[in-house]
């Protein structure tokens, strides 16, 4: 079943000082976001993250604190930071990223603003990256949000483990070694994997096969920025008194799965794996490596979904030969599926917008996907008399599964969670509250 919602908007415009200029969709909020979180990862066994500040300086806080907590949702480290207006500070937090193997391999950054209002967050996926068999280093990437009862793995780790099941089917096989025998790459993270999967409770009343929930997205874009299908694309002329003009464009995907995994565990050791920490200490840990056999038929997985797609182009004109354009076009899509659920486009200099969200309920897919397409195009004259021209492109999403182990014998259906946004427009708040409101009520 499908729900689907329209909130289409058109932005008004207004000359201001000779220069036409898009109206905000709320006059007291500014349309950029405050903070964007460009990238997380581990530098030296350290938790660093890019962070790109808004350009109006007037929507900034004089202080704001970047915090991390652990996978039991415990505050482990903060900084202080000073926003500068258009720049990119590079934050290190000390300490952060301690033990994962005892508080979750699933972590969460978040900017919080002077009174403690969070004004931006990020979920990152912690995992082993190692050197031999016995000599691992941390590493940390950028995820997506899920219940405790979710495991994480990355997309490479998923499509090893599906090729391990289609190639394997009902045979037994050492995980760990197995995938480091198809790709030496992921033997960290197999470890990492075998070491979540053994601390999570499993799914379905039969004997000798278990399943659980995985989770794994991807992002990739055009623009070479780790927001995936979300962008802000601006062309505009950057010295008033000199001739110059641009076409920009990018395209942008972003993937989110849920999916149930059913095995049956033959047999289990463990192995003594030396974890490098920070300050060069190193760590002997005990970490599983399973034998497992895949079983199917036991417990199968139904899945309602969310999405919304928010889009705007803008653009200021001097002549009447329109020098300046924008155009965006965004599409949401649940599973493979060549015909997408949303699909809306825009164009300037009509300066216009939408937003667009819908819910499909009880499916057979638990992946959801979201493609942007943006241009912003100026030339200009190097006369400011007229006022300058520009072109402005702007994509944001949200998505959401809520997925249902459908197991013999009915009785509850133990659910799994997975969601994921990204924008540079001052929503976040609006995009979070509505995966919230979609997980409790169904909204």
């Amino acid at each position: 079943m499908f729900r689907r919602s329209l909130r289409a908007l058109t932005l008004s415009s207004f000359a201001m000082g000779g220069l036409l200029m898009a109206a905000p969709a709320h006059a007291d909020e500014p349309r950029e976001a405050p903070a964007t979180i460009l990238d997380v990862s581990l530098v030296d066994g350290e938790l660093t993250a890019r962070i790109l500040w808004a350009q109006d300086a007037k929507s900034l806080p004089g202080e704001v604190e970047v915090v991390s907590h652990d996978g039991q949702d415990t505050l482990t480290a903060g900084e202080r930071v000073t926003p500068k207006a258009g720049e990119v500070s590079e934050v290190t937090l000390y300490g952060a990223v301690k033990e994962p193997w005892e508080t979750g391999w699933a972590q969460r950054l978040a900017v919080l603003g002077a009174k403690g209002q969070e004004l931006t967050h990020q979920p990152y996926d912690v995992s082993l990256d190692c050197e031999d068999e016995k000599t691992c280093a941390l590493k940390a990437t950028a995820g997506v949000s899920a219940s405790r009862e979710v495991l994480h793995v990355s997309r490479a780790l998923k499509d090893t483990l599906d090729t391990i099941e289609k190639d394997l089917g009902a045979k037994e096989f050492d995980l760990v070694r197995e995938v480091a025998r198809r790709d030496p790459t992921l033997y960290g993270e197999a470890l990492s994997y075998a070491h979540g999967l053994s601390k999570l409770g499993p799914v379905g009343p039969a004997e000798g096969c278990r399943c659980t929930w995985q989770a794994s997205s991807t992002r990739s874009n055009t623009s070479g920025t780790s927001l995936g299908a979300a962008h802000n694309l601006y062309a505009g002329p950057l010295a008033p008194n000199r001739r110059s003009n641009a076409r920009l464009t990018t395209q942008g995907t972003s993937r989110i799965n849920l999916t149930l995994n059913c095995t049956s565990l033959a047999s289990i050791h463990f192995q003594q794996v030396g974890i490098k920490q920070s300050g060069g200490l190193v760590k002997p840990v005990l970490m599983p490596q399973p034998v497992y056999s895949m079983c199917a038929g036991t417990c199968s997985g139904r899945f309602n979904h969310f999405g919304r797609i928010i889009g705007n182009a803008s653009a200021n004109s001097t002549t009447m030969l329109l020098n300046g354009t924008a155009t965006e076009q965004i599409k949401y899509h649940l599973g493979n599926s060549l015909s997408p659920l949303l699909n809306q486009t825009v164009h300037a200099p009509a300066n216009s917008g939408f937003d667009v969200s819908t819910i499909a309920n009880n499916t057979s897919s638990g992946s959801g996907f979201v493609q942007t397409s943006g241009e912003a195009f100026y030339t200009y004259n190097g006369d400011p008399s007229l006022g300058l021209p520009f072109g402005q492109a702007q994509a944001a999403y949200a998505m959401a599964i809520r997925g249902y182990a459908v197991c013999p014998g009915g009785g509850l259906n133990p659910s799994g969670t997975v969601s994921d946004f990204a924008t540079t427009m001052n929503n976040q708040s609006s995009l979070d509250q509505n995966i919230r409101d979609f997980f409790l009520y169904g909204l």
